[in-house]
């Protein structure tokens, strides 16, 4: 177990943050033979092939009451892209909780 830190925190986060957006478990215990088993790197490997979009969960993007803010590829992808920055495999490149906080933030207006 490791010790507690900010950057586990933020990967820890950024993995839930997957595990939303996808539906999928952040370790896949049956991969196939050329699939990863880590969410973060199945996630690399869709964006590199420009496939990103086969992993949305599929009940990502529904038609919104005039209530809601509606949901929208942009915003799903940029929910991505903070994802994939908190599970930087280097730790002293993950954002910061202030840098999470804020880009949420941007995201909900």
């Amino acid at each position: 177990m490791k010790d507690a830190s900010e950057e586990n925190d933020v990967f820890s986060f950024g993995i839930i943050l997957m595990e939303l957006l996808t539906g999928k478990e952040p370790i896949d215990e049956n991969p196939t033979r050329d699939q990863d088993y880590h969410l973060p790197n199945v996630m690399r490997a869709a964006i590199l092939d420009d496939q990103i979009t086969e992993l949305y969960h599929p009940d990502i993007i529904l038609s919104q009451s005039k209530d809601q803010r509606a949901v929208t590829e942009d915003r799903v992808l940029r929910l991505f892209q903070l994802s994939m920055a908190c599970c930087s495999p280097s730790p002293s490149l993950r954002p910061d909780a202030k840098q999470i906080l804020c880009k949420l933030e941007e995201l909900g207006k």
